[in-house]
């Protein structure tokens, strides 16, 4: 029989720690422990292990799954590999393998339903513990379900590491038995591709907007400037965090250039620097931002993604997200008839293969001209 161990924490909010020693000739041969946030979940942890060694064999299988490598060293290992390192989704998905009960299996011991059993496990909304202890609280627990889009990116992330990281872990990965796991969640639609996003704001969704911003701003000056970013985006055609990183120093108005370091690409996340066309309107929206800082605009990306969406709650403007903006911006550059080259020397996609979704766009030239907006959006701060 295990035991529960109820301590309090800085914060002064209980932990529950689980423990289950196994003895033999009076030494210890088995000692499982991990700690939870409620006592219900220790609960169900110790049960659970319980039942599993009960088995018939199942002391020595956890004997023998406790000195093979689990799920959480493998993902240590291949996360370290690397000398640029992963993307920054890449490695917080793979992180949040480590704090699921998942993370302590044996990797090599994996079979088909565990995985599906993972699968499900997410899309039902299954909470991993919190990488920030202080957020350790019953109520992180609650489950929120997901998108089998969602779920599919988890799996295709973990994929990667079964794929690849065998030898880096010195372990016999089990493919066949993740493959097979994959073919019977796609068969069910448990996990499903994202569809193209088409989304794009109307003009009249985007004038609320910008007289939402521009009346914030106005009202706190020292507030972001949504407005200015939401011009921004449109008008360079760049992702949020490339805005955000620009620098002055990689901005070369006599050559109408701008350069982004370490674009955003599917295989490399490092040393990606890219030398982009910027258009006039996007220059105008520079040119009024004042050089206080080494950055163009100095702004916090989690602050501006909620602001953003904040407002769009705010406004009643349904399914708007802050990309959307650069889908916006790319659509008008053909509506304007650029040809995808052109395009691609703006954009900075790297493969023209992304921009064919764009071929349907009729030439009927810019919507933008004599925007309303437009002298707010270049004036000076």
């Amino acid at each position: 029989m295990g035991t529960i161990t109820k301590r309090l924490k800085a914060n002064g909010k209980p932990s529950y720690t689980a423990q289950i020693r196994k003895k033999k000739k009076g030494k210890i041969i088995l000692n499982l422990v991990d700690t939870f946030a409620s006592e219900q979940a220790a609960k169900s942890w110790m049960k659970r292990h319980e039942d599993a060694l009960k088995k018939p064999g199942g002391l020595e299988r956890a004997m023998k799954a406790k000195a093979r490598k689990s799920v959480s060293d493998c993902i240590s290992d291949y996360i370290a590999a690397p000398p640029d390192g992963f993307g920054k989704s890449k490695s917080q998905m793979l992180s949040y393998f480590q704090r699921l009960d998942f993370g302590a299996s044996p990797i090599e011991e994996l079979m088909a339903e565990d995985f599906v059993k993972l699968a499900l496990d997410l899309l039902s909304g299954l909470q991993a513990r919190p990488s920030d202890p202080k957020k350790d609280t019953p109520e992180h627990y609650t489950y929120t379900p997901r998108k089998p889009q969602t779920v599919n990116g988890y799996m295709v992330t973990l994929g990667t590491l079964i794929r690849f990281g065998g030898p880096i872990c010195r372990v016999t990965m089990p493919l066949a038995e993740f493959e097979e796991a994959m073919r019977t969640l796609q068969h069910q639609r448990i996990v499903t591709k994202s569809a193209k996003r088409t989304r794009r704001p109307s003009l009249d969704e985007l004038d609320v907007l910008m007289e939402h911003f521009v009346k914030t701003y106005q009202e706190n000056p020292r507030s972001v400037p949504m407005h200015k970013i939401v011009a921004a985006a449109i008008f360079e055609t760049h992702r949020q965090g490339a805005i955000l990183a620009q620098t002055w120093a990689d901005y070369d108005l006599e050559n109408e250039e701008i350069t982004i370091r370490n674009m955003k690409h599917p295989k490399q996340t490092k040393g990606n620097d890219m030398t982009l066309s910027i258009q006039e309107e996007a220059r105008s929206i520079i040119a009024s931002m004042p050089r206080t800082d080494d950055r163009i605009f100095p702004y916090n990306s989690d602050v501006v993604s909620r602001r953003f969406t904040d407002a769009c709650k705010l406004l009643e403007i349904d399914d708007l997200h802050f990309h959307d903006l650069r889908h916006e911006g790319i659509s008008r550059l053909f509506e304007m008839g650029l040809t995808i080259p052109q395009v691609a020397q703006i954009s900075g996609h790297q493969s023209w293969q992304s921009l064919k979704r764009y071929s349907h766009l009729k030439q009927c030239g810019d919507e933008y001209e004599g925007w309303k907006w437009w002298e707010v959006a270049k004036a000076p701060l």
